[in-house]
This record gives structure tokens, C-alpha cells and sequence, in this order.
């Protein structure tokens, strides 16, 4: 029987010397108790420095080898949202749970307070009992599914190309670094494969050229960030790794039929 239960639990890290890898088989929401530090990437040698205060949130990624180095202690709470709980709601909103893209930092205030009922109820000793923290989990999923997953577009899988591993390292370096200029021979070194090869073992794999994919990829992050009150135009293109707001506009308009101004407006009308 599939453990349909949200887990919660605290961990408190100490600091390591060296990377340390990580995998995590349940999608997992951390919140930040204490402020702390540390470095994160897909390779043991390509690392990014974090600095956290407390309240801040992670979505980490599912099924995806990561390497973490603790500069500080850093304590943090746990939320594993099982898959069951994930699909279940995703049918419900008419859809297929698609995987959720991690981000290092995760600013959605329905999921803070979520994650806030949850840790309240946790450390009373759950006294609603498990339809309470059941009710918290599907609320999560439903709130992840629509911050993080409803808005991007289910990609089509093909026979042959990549293997699964391969493409998942793939996309999920993509997704990590969508705010900058990503090259083709940095989305083939994550494969292990040579450019010319890589190119078109990934359009075998997905229908779309590495390019294409890449620009798909960086209008959906902007679609879900134009949906916020106070990011800038000019803002959301720089983060999806356009170098003007003209040509985010172009490219936005030419997946959208509409420019980032149209979207944001029928958004929050």
C-alpha cells in the first residue's frame, strides 16, 4: 500500500567539509528555522552559494542527483507531499501531475501558510488527528501543481533518444539555470554526449530542437512570475535569461499570441 500521509520532521545539518550527494524519492518542501548557509548544484563541481534567514522556503527536486556543502548549521522542516496525494489532485483539476521544477527559493504565501499549519500541527503531537494533515496535504498539492506545475506544458515523449536519466539531468539544468545564457554544449556535457549527437538524440527524445526547448522553458518560468503584482517586466526577463525586455517580448508573443503586459492584464483582471 502506497503511504498516502504527509510526513513532517525537523533535521539540523552541520557543517561538511565536502559535497555531500542527495536524492529525494518524495517531493519535499524544506522551511528555513534557522539562518545558515550553504552551497548546491547538479555536479559535485559546479556549486552555487545560498544564504538563507528563517522562514524562507525550498522546493528540492524529486528523483534528481543533487550535491549540497553545509557552510553553517541550519536546521529546517520536512514536508514530503506523497505521489498518490499529487495525482489524486491533479486528476481532480483535470489533469496528470506533471514533475514539479525545484527552486532554491520558493515565495508563494498559500504554501507558507500551509507549511505553517502543518508545523503547528506537528509539533502539538497532531491533535486534529490524520484527516486534518490530510487536508493540509492535498491543499500543498494543490497549491505546488498550480505555482509550480500547472502552467508548464506536458512534454511529449518519443521512442529512442535519450535515456531517462540523461534527459532528466538535462532538463532539470535547464530549469536551474534558465537565467543564463545556456549553451548547447553545456546541455550536452550533462548528458555525456557530443553536441552534433546530443542535438539529435534530445529532439528524438522530446519533438523540439534544444533551443526551442530551452525558450519554451524560459516563457513558462516568465508566464508564472508575470502573474506577480510587483515583478517588473523588465525584471521577469532578466531572470528567464533574456538579455532586453524586446526580445522577451518577441519571443513571449510568439509562444503566447500575446505580449508579457496582455498576459499579466487578463491574469489579474
Amino acid at each position: 500500500m502506497v503511504n498516502a500521509e504527509l510526513l513532517v520532521h525537523k533535521i539540523a545539518n552541520e557543517i561538511s567539509p565536502e559535497p555531500i550527494r542527495q536524492i529525494f524519492e518524495k517531493q519535499v518542501l524544506a522551511k528555513v528555522l534557522t539562518s545558515g548557509e550553504f552551497e548546491f548544484g547538479l555536479g559535485s563541481n559546479r556549486l552555487s552559494r545560498y544564504r538563507y534567514a528563517p522562514g524562507e522556503m525550498i522546493l528540492c527536486r524529486k528523483n534528481t542527483e543533487e550535491w549540497v556543502r553545509w557552510r553553517s548549521p541550519i536546521q529546517m522542516l520536512l514536508i514530503m507531499v506523497p505521489d498518490q496525494t499529487l495525482h489524486s489532485v491533479a486528476e481532480e483539476m483535470g489533469g496528470r501531475a506533471p514533475e514539479l521544477n525545484g527552486t532554491p527559493l520558493l515565495k508563494d504565501d498559500r504554501i507558507r501558510a500551509l507549511m505553517a499549519a502543518a508545523e503547528a500541527d506537528h509539533a502539538n503531537g497532531s491533535p486534529a488527528g490524520r484527516i486534518y494533515m490530510d487536508s493540509i496535504g492535498r491543499a500543498l498539492a494543490a497549491a505546488l501543481l498550480h505555482s509550480q506545475g500547472v502552467l508548464r506544458s506536458p512534454m511529449r515523449h518519443y521512442r529512442g533518444g535519450l535515456s531517462p536519466v540523461q534527459l532528466r539531468r538535462v532538463t532539470s539544468f535547464v530549469h536551474e539555470y534558465l537565467h543564463e545564457d545556456v549553451s548547447l554544449r553545456q546541455m550536452a556535457e550533462e548528458a555525456k554526449l557530443s553536441p552534433a549527437y546530443f542535438s539529435q538524440m534530445f529532439r528524438q527524445s522530446t519533438g523540439v530542437a534544444p533551443h526551442q526547448f530551452v525558450l519554451r522553458a524560459r516563457v513558462e518560468r516568465a508566464r508564472e512570475l508575470l502573474v506577480k503584482e510587483d515583478a517588473r517586466v523588465l525584471d521577469v526577463a532578466i531572470a528567464c535569461g533574456f538579455q532586453t525586455q524586446q526580445h522577451f517580448a518577441r519571443v513571449f508573443r510568439a509562444f503566447c499570441k500575446m505580449s508579457p503586459t496582455q498576459f499579466r492584464q487578463a491574469r489579474l483582471a
